[in-house]
């Protein structure tokens, strides 16, 4: 794991001092630090705040020829508006009242190494004049002074805020925006690269241990790591930091547990949803903490805020939003609102586009999102329309759709009729199908799972296709080394699960088919993206999972499979449409089918071709790639067995209590879904 460490006599934070490169996206950056030290050239880093750029700055010093010279840094922001000037470039004697005796300015302090100016978009535009000066001429004039002074300074400059719009506003000088953008390198913020946020939290645990001077450095117990991946870290590192030696004061454990961190709830997400859904106050088990609550809304109330009450509910339903992870039917869940009304808040906020459905043209202004009639009748009722400008489709990454998207298939095709695809990736199946009915989404590609909680939430989807059945894709999977070699070992210990995916009804089946139910293990939420951190760092006992992340945990990790799908659940995906976007353009569906049918009979014929073409795309290596997509084929029609299929699943979660409402699979079959694909001629693929 690359740890950038500086030395400690730099007098810089203890943020400041390390940062982790663990991440895939993070090695990335530091790649390109390394490339740009080399020069002399300008640095800009852009980013939130709190994502180490002022470290990132001195490791620019430190790999640079500078690096035994002088590092100067200075915050813009912190720079009364009248002084900024002399702090900058200096001043002599008398330039100005209280100028009792000259000063040198952080320019020639920075004399022959490197000067960092932090918050560079707040300097005064006076000043950006004498600042675009010193950069084009190597030269300064100290106020008061009338002849200029060489300097030698490598300048390293860095904002949080987008320079490009200060421009158009005219806040900011063209000409310096783009004397300072000659090696833009941006950093991201933590919510971006999750691999580094157990790395950096283990790293501030041992630092405040010893500066506790505690015996022992307390371990981050399962829940509190997934609290942390789970966390959305809107002060990045600074954020982390604080937390962590917040948990180090108030821990009485040997293990750190997730109130510890005093996480703020408004950016962190759900960790409890395989029990069923509860819309009271009490969802954790207690009542809200009442003199918290009250002494909250007091202090708002003192404010004198004006629309006060809109401004609560915004911020209530904002933060039960981003609890539930955007997915609309469990925020709906969680409030205790419909999720009709829900969706007319979060429009309100900005947070849905209103109905992408076109005024007029036959449709109605308003249509429920669930048919009383069959969606046959419903199709011959609507009338037609004009052949749309773009098709957005949505895709996870498995099965058939990131190949037809790196093929350039499906582009090539409907662009011959004028018609632009707009792909959109997504980390699970409910956010993906939440998209039909708030963002405009036409089609995708979902897991069986997904498609019942949407009909149960009246998401307006229908089944188009179904991919072929891929078992061996699931897994429960345990560490190298780990004690547990069944699903009755599971016993007491913890289990990663994603919500809203396959695994959850295969997690079900394993549970009972040991004579297990989910009372007897400890279940820990975390989305896809962030489980293989956690369960890198040996937090969880074991994890439930699927292909793509299966083959890089068995890879990456050396991880153990105790239980397969095989024997339990089919493991089939199913392609799905948005029930507008269905019922008004049935012959785009028969192509968009058509052509996937097209691609997936290509990578059945010259497999090695489909692999080459898609591990850069899902940034696989060739032997990761095949193992995931091996059983990829041509899809097929959604016929009774599956719609049986999907049935069974429907019943299990409503026995369970994970549904509230009975599924009746039927009425979300399109009705051209078990017919013979139509034959449409294409462009050619790809050699």
């Amino acid at each position: 794991m690359p740890v950038l460490t500086l030395p400690s006599s730099d007098g810089v934070s203890a943020r400041a001092k390390a940062l982790v490169f663990e991440d895939p996206q993070s090695r990335a950056l530091l790649t390109r630090i390394q490339q740009v030290a080399r020069s002399d050239a300008t640095v800009l880093l852009c980013g939130e705040t709190g994502t180490g750029k002022e470290i990132i700055a001195r490791h620019i010093h430190e790999l640079s020829t500078r690096s035994g010279r002088a590092f100067v840094g200075v915050n813009c922001g912190a720079l009364p508006e009248s002084l900024v000037e002399s702090e900058l470039f200096g001043h002599e004697r008398g330039a100005f009242t209280g100028a009792v005796q000259a000063k040198a300015g952080w320019f020639e302090s920075a004399h022959g190494g490197t000067l960092f100016l932090d918050e560079i978009g707040d300097i005064p535009q006076g000043t950006q004049v004498k600042l675009l000066r010193a950069l084009q001429e190597g030269e300064i004039v100290r106020l008061g002074a009338r002849t200029p002074t060489r300097i030698d300074v490598r300048l390293v400059a860095a904002t949080n805020v987008e320079l490009e719009e200060a421009v158009r506003a005219g806040r900011f000088r063209e000409d310096l925006y783009y004397r300072l953008k000659v090696a833009p390198v941006t950093l991201l913020p933590l919510r971006e690269r999750p691999a580094d946020i157990l790395p950096i939290a283990q790293h501030f645990l041992a630092l405040y241990s010893q500066r506790l001077k505690l015996d022992e450095t307390p371990e981050l117990g399962p829940e509190a790591a997934a609290a942390l991946l789970e966390h959305a870290w809107p002060g990045n590192i600074r954020e982390l930091e604080n937390a962590i030696h917040h948990a180090l004061l108030v821990s009485r454990g040997a293990a750190i547990a997730p109130e510890d961190l005093r996480l703020t709830t408004n950016t962190k997400r759900s960790r409890a949803e395989l029990a069923p859904a509860r819309t009271s106050a009490a969802a954790d088990g207690g009542e809200v903490e009442q003199p918290k609550l009250e002494a909250a809304l007091s202090e708002l109330f003192e404010q004198g805020h004006p629309c006060l009450f809109e401004h609560v509910i915004e911020r209530v339903v904002n933060a039960a939003y981003q609890h539930c992870e955007r997915n609309q039917v469990q925020t709906a869940r969680l409030l205790g609102i419909s999720r009709n009304v829900l969706r007319t808040r979060l429009q309100k906020m900005g947070e849905l586009g209103m109905s992408t459905r076109p005024a007029g043209e036959g449709a109605p202004a308003l249509e429920p999102p669930v048919l009383a009639t069959p969606l046959s009748l419903r199709a011959s009722r609507v009338a037609a329309r004009a052949t749309p400008r773009s098709v957005r489709v949505g895709y996870q990454r498995y099965g058939l759709l990131p190949l037809v998207k790196a093929s350039g298939a499906l582009d090539r095709a409907f662009a011959a009729d004028g018609i632009t695809v707009e792909w959109r990736e997504f980390a699970g199946g409910m956010q993906l199908l939440d998209a039909f009915d708030g963002e405009g989404l036409h089609l995708g590609l979902v897991g069986e799972v997904p498609p019942i909680f949407a009909q149960a939430a009246r998401v307006p989807m229908v089944y188009l296709a179904a991919e072929a059945p891929a078992p061996e894709h699931e897994a429960i999977i345990v560490p190298p080394g780990s004690p547990v070699d069944s699903v009755e070992a599971l016993r007491g210990r913890s289990v990663l699960l994603s919500r809203g995916s396959n695994v959850h009804y295969f997690l079900i089946l394993a549970l009972e088919a040991a004579g297990l139910t989910y009372a007897d293990i400890r279940v820990v939420h975390v989305p896809p993206d962030r489980a293989q951190a956690l369960f890198a760092g040996g937090h969880v006992d074991a994890w439930a999972t699927w292909e793509p992340f299966l083959s890089k945990a068995q890879r990456d990790l050396s991880a153990r499979v105790i239980r397969s799908a095989h024997g339990l659940t089919a493991n089939t995906s199913y392609y799905v449409g948005s029930r507008d976007f269905v019922a008004a353009h049935p012959t785009l569906v028969s192509r968009f089918l058509e052509q996937l049918r097209e691609v997936g009979r290509w990578a059945e014929r010259d497999r090695a071709s489909a692999l080459a073409l898609l591990a850069p795309a899902l940034d696989l290596p060739l032997t990761a790639a095949h193992q995931s997509f091996a059983t990829v084929r041509a899809p097929e029609p959604f016929d009774r067995p599956h719609l049986i299929a999907q049935q069974n699943i429907a019943n299990t979660f409503h026995r369970l209590g994970l549904v509230e409402s009975q599924v009746d699979v039927a009425r979300a079959s399109w009705p051209g879904a078990s017919a013979p694909f139509a034959r449409v001629q294409f462009p050619p693929l790809p050699a």
